[in-house]
């Protein structure tokens, strides 16, 4: 039977010119029907002319193939044409949206290989973002067989029973929900959703994979990546009272790197029970990959990447018996924040599977946003993997007793708000008054730490305005606007500082306004502009506070512009020197406003969500005709599917 498919692809080949990793595509979808294929090709041809090359007559050969060279596959080559077997690996993912056109995919496929250079990805490449299309169009049963078709029910129920995903859409209407994609488990998972989640089709090429085994092994990464998975390995050990050797730890690092490897494991038989829905003897079966993987994935896609799963994995009666190390938020700290795209890829993991988490498409994309919140539904920060390097002259063994040292790595809460500012577009989303679990009511019915953020940004407005004048040389009225100033902000504070939450925060709203005034210039009115302009844009269910990178990032051009890139460093660049001289604050204003909104979250005042803004308007260019493929194909099932059940 190989050999047959062997000379199936050697004439496909031979007759069109094509790649053998598209040919095998095509002859996949027919069954190996080479009458079929070809036609298929032609098709595809018209459309791409710029791509493919025209089919060619019987007896011509495409100059750059060796027309005999395909057929002459050995059994040592044999797992570049194992890719065969994946539709029968696959099962219900056979006939997702990475299936219903095989060539098209294909296409896709090559063009993002073909766009990689030394398995690095330019810049351009991972900012897309995979949408499912709008299901609200259709009917009820059309609708819910797409639904079983494409999303993983089982991770989402789980996810969403356990408070960890779609949480944020329950307690406020203007975010969306995400919704898991049926995600093949071959041992490749974590390449696979990431690939979903950008291209939405598999990483069957391997091209994720491969980059991740070289930066590991090669990158220029590397020394400090491992400084920092040491680091974190080394604090769990600390709990657990275990000491590694210096040759245990290159043995786990060396461990870690076969992990990542592209090379297919030993296969296992039909009953092997290798899990992932893998049945054949003859499909590839890679190893599974562990968060330090996560971690270093979000460096080749220069991008974050949020892991939505559960702390603790339970048995059958729901009792946790041991702890999920995956969920959290990993940033490619090894690269300058100008140089990532802000906007993160989101995965889901559950039952030692991963999943991509993606948004539906809507007629009104105004009406819903798409986030994915950075704090857990009790609103405490989500872990952030990996965010310690020690530095090259830390002397393990040694250093690791030293008390000073260590305290001087631990970071703070301002630490970790401040790398997610500078990595992404954060976001506070205001909750309805309506949808406020009674927990989080504030102690006093007239006082609330919203309020004082909004009196915060008040405050840095009115010393915009005054600053303003300054600079215009206008002293009588500068005059003016500073006492102006003093009564706004008197009133704020008596309207407002009535309980010990709000004392502090109204209190500190005052000394940063004194400071701002003297030193910052008209930093503080860029976030009461970026809070206005969230608040006007959303409605009463999705007032946000947009970040100030976001405008800035319309001053950029070509993908960067569009991609949402940010730019912290120029942001911080921004802060006069002096301001480090007098104020011991180092970070900026909207890290001193997210620190406020958390804390004040801690007390009882759960008013916003902390979130990480999504940017779904960037796809590949064969994403529309993939989804136009899937629909019809689904369609045509369906139709076959409800005549069955009226035959039965």
């Amino acid at each position: 039977m190989t050999l047959d498919m062997d000379a199936v692809l050697s004439d496909f080949v031979r007759s069109t010119g094509a790649e053998p990793g598209l040919a095998r595509d095509l002859l996949e979808g027919k069954n190996w029907d080479l009458t079929a294929a070809l036609n298929d090709y032609e098709q595809l041809r018209q459309v791409h002319t710029a791509n493919l090359p025209q089919v060619f007559n019987e007896g011509k050969y495409y100059k750059q193939q060796e027309p005999e060279q395909p057929a002459q596959v050995t059994k040592a080559e044999r797992p570049c044409l194992q890719r065969q077997d994946d539709i029968a690996q696959e099962k219900r993912l056979s006939r997702g949206i990475s299936h219903a056109s095989s060539a098209i995919v294909s296409l896709a496929r090559s063009h993002v290989a073909n766009e990689c250079s030394n398995e690095q990805f330019p810049l351009e490449m991972p900012i897309y973002t995979f949408q499912l299309p709008d299901l609200s169009v259709y009917s009820e049963d059309f609708r819910s067989f797409i639904e079983r078709d494409l999303i993983e029910q089982a991770t989402m129920v789980a996810l969403e029973q356990a408070g960890r995903l779609n949480w944020w859409s329950t307690v406020c209407t203007s975010c969306k929900r995400l919704l898991p994609l049926a995600t093949t488990g071959d041992g490749n998972c974590l390449l696979h959703a990431a690939s979903l989640g950008m291209w939405g089709f598999h990483d069957r090429d391997l091209v994720l994979r491969k980059a991740l085994y070289t930066m590991m092994r090669s990158g220029a990464e590397r020394e400090a990546l491992k400084r920092r998975w040491r680091w974190q390995q080394t604090q769990q050990n600390k709990e657990s009272g275990l000491v590694y050797t210096e040759e245990e730890w290159e043995r786990e690092w060396n461990e870690l790197l076969k992990l990542a490897s592209s090379e297919p494991r030993t296969h296992f038989s039909k009953n092997g029970g290798t899990g992932g829905g893998v049945d054949n003897s003859e499909d590839p079966v890679y190893e599974s990959l562990e968060e330090f993987h996560v971690f270093v994935l979000a460096h080749i896609l220069r991008r974050p990447i949020v892991v939505v799963a559960d702390t603790m994995l339970r048995d059958s009666g729901g009792e946790a018996f041991a702890p999920i190390p995956f969920g959290g938020i990993y940033l490619p700290l090894e690269v300058l924040p100008n140089r990532c795209h802000c906007s993160p890829l989101v995965l889901a993991y559950d039952q030692a599977h991963f999943s991509a988490l993606v948004s539906m498409e809507q007629k009104d994309q105004q009406r819903e946003q798409a986030v994915i919140p950075l704090t857990d539904s009790e609103h405490k920060l989500l872990p952030l993997h990996f965010a310690v390097d020690p530095g090259k002259d830390w002397e393990w063994g040694k250093d690791d007793n030293d008390n000073t040292r260590l305290a001087n790595l631990i970071l703070s809460l301002e630490a970790k708000l401040n790398l997610l500012h500078s990595y992404m577009n954060v976001t506070w989303i205001r909750i309805p008054s309506e949808t406020r679990a009674p927990l989080a009511q504030p102690e006093s019915p007239t006082a609330s730490a919203g309020e004082d953020v909004q009196s915060l940004a008040d405050s840095m407005d009115s010393d915009r305005d005054s600053i303003c004048s300054n600079s215009n040389g206008n002293n009588g009225k500068n005059s003016k606007e500073k006492e102006k100033d003093k009564q706004r902000k008197d009133k704020d504070k008596d309207k407002n500082r009535t309980d010990s939450v709000a004392n502090k925060i109204g209190s500190l709203s005052k000394t940063l306004g004194i400071k701002l005034k003297k030193n910052m210039g008209g930093l503080g009115g860029l976030v009461h502009g970026k809070m206005s302009r969230a608040n006007s844009g959303n409605g009463k269910n999705g007032d946000t506070i947009e970040k100030v990178k976001e405008k800035k990032s319309k001053s950029r051009k070509g993908s960067k512009e569009e991609s949402g890139h940010n730019s912290p460093t120029e942001k911080m660049n921004t802060k006069p020197f002096s301001d480090k001289q007098s104020d011991p604050w180092k970070y900026s204003t909207d890290v001193k406003l997210s620190l406020n909104i958390l804390r004040a979250a801690m007390q009882g005042e759960r008013k916003f969500i902390f979130a990480g803004l999504l940017l779904t308007s960037h796809r590949h260019q064969f994403h529309e005709e993939m989804i136009g493929y899937y629909l019809t194909s689904a369609q045509e099932r369906f139709n076959a599917e409800q005549e069955q059940k009226r035959k039965d």
